[in-house]
């Protein structure tokens, strides 16, 4: 048998076979509760994953789709708007609404501002948010205690939890380079803060602290560690795994002058079924892979020769429950395919694809580039900036829960009333309201 080709995660093409084989790479999303806490010494972690790896499985998928990785930078840049400013409220309204403001460019909030590269702080922090829902601010104090006096970005690749207490509390957070090699001596270890009751804690720890981790997260129903976005679910459903094929398959299939007769998707859950049968650890990676390959000659040989023509295949199936009653879910598929490759065959399904995953992850795709497929096209200027703003409305709760450690800091260093931490966002007109055609918000964040 020829060895396969390697198209994407979990999909190989056999050349000998005219045959795709397509393996579920499914990032394992059960509840952070269903997984063994991992110990190292004294530190008990909450691990990020079946792996405790979800964030790198994360980041090497994002890594392999343009339209994901596309999406993801817009949804960034649009709670970036146009980057952190200091500014002071010099005029109000009768209602108390600031109506004008001008820039800080000295005093102690300035000195912060700029020690600590809040707009590049700002960016890393709304990264994480975007990617993961969860974002870890480190705080620390002056040599005094009594000032802030800086707050840094810990990445949330690197970033895990401490198991609760029996309070329902996470009081640590465990930093680590290479949580697949960890050791007790390669983690940091940091008091987390009260989230609801921060100002208090930064009092209390002051003293005896010299660093604090504020934990900062979207909320996620069922997920008392890390949280998980919506958009996650494009990985379950199979729409990233299908994006990622098309266009790796047919570069494969016109590079190797093949057509295609079979596509076989085979289930995790049918190389479980037969690792649990044979005695063979889960866990020892090289054991399950040697039985995957051994299973692949099988189909191969199955599939090849004219001796194997009309036989027949045993596949198992369960039926999963669903709003409407219950789905099957096959173990093996075999399915026969048209092999007439001539160059478009698979237009309409990557336009179907990415119009779906930019669906999850709440972005109209024309606002970021025209649709992939044959049917693109643009929408008018009207519709467009109505659209826009309407994204960055909707990206409020994101930028709000990014911006709260700041808000945290200005309380506790006591800085002037009139001093804020803004994002302004350039709010798209007509070019009768402004020769440019764009004018500058003035609203408020810290």
């Amino acid at each position: 048998m020829t060895e396969g080709i390697q198209i994407v995660d979990g999909v190989q093409l056999f050349p000998d076979l005219e045959a795709v084989l397509v393996m579920d790479s499914s990032v394992d999303f059960r509840a952070d509760y269903d997984f063994e806490p991992l110990v190292y010494g004294p530190y008990r972690v909450a691990p990020w994953g079946e792996d405790n790896l979800l964030p790198n499985h994360l980041l090497e998928k994002i890594g392999k789709n343009d339209i994901v990785s596309a999406n993801l930078k817009f949804n960034r840049d649009v709670c970036f708007g146009l980057g952190p400013k200091l500014v002071r409220a010099t005029a109000r309204d009768s209602r108390g609404n600031i109506r004008e403001w001008a820039a800080v460019e000295d005093g102690p909030e300035f000195e912060f501002f700029e020690r600590n590269d809040i707009p590049l702080y700002v960016l890393q922090q709304l990264t994480d948010m975007i990617y993961f829902y969860n974002a870890f601010p480190e705080i620390s104090f002056n040599r005094t205690k009594n000032q802030v006096e800086t707050i840094k970005h810990r990445e949330a690749v690197f970033s895990r939890w401490s198991i609760m207490n029996s309070r329902g509390q996470i009081n640590f957070h465990y930093y680590c380079g290479d949580w697949d090699e960890a050791t007790k001596k390669d983690i940091i270890c940091t008091r987390v803060l009260d989230e609801y009751d921060t100002l208090t804690d930064l009092q209390k720890y002051a003293a005896t602290k010299q660093r604090l981790i504020y934990p900062a997260y979207m909320p996620s129903p069922g997920r008392p560690y890390y949280s998980r976005p919506e958009w996650y679910s494009i990985f379950n459903s199979g729409w990233y795994d299908h994006s990622c094929m098309v266009p790796q398959l047919k570069k494969a299939i016109l590079k190797n002058q093949l057509g295609v007769k079979y596509i076989i998707y085979i289930s995790p859950k049918y190389f479980e079924d037969i690792c649990k049968k044979e005695g063979i650890d889960m866990h020892d990676r090289k054991k399950v892979q040697d039985r995957i390959d051994k299973e692949k000659k099988a189909f191969s040989d199955f599939l090849s020769g004219e001796r194997n023509a009309n036989k027949t295949i045993m596949a198992l199936k369960e039926l999963m429950p669903s709003a409407n009653g219950t789905v099957e879910h096959k173990w093996i598929e075999i399915v026969p395919i048209a092999n007439d490759l001539k160059g478009g065959e698979y237009i309409d399904d990557t336009e179907s694809t990415a119009n779906i995953i930019c669906y999850a992850m709440g972005v109209h795709s024309a606002l970021i580039g025209a649709t992939p497929g044959k049917n693109s096209s643009t929408i008018g200027g009207s519709n467009a900036r109505e659209l826009y703003m309407m994204k960055q409305a909707l990206m409020k709760p994101v930028v709000d829960r990014t911006m709260r450690p700041l808000k945290i800091i200005k309380n506790y260093n006591k800085w002037d009333k009139d001093i804020y931490i803004t994002i302004p966002e350039y709010i798209f007109t007509t070019l009768d309201q402004n020769k440019s055609g764009k004018q500058e918000s003035t609203n408020t964040n810290v």
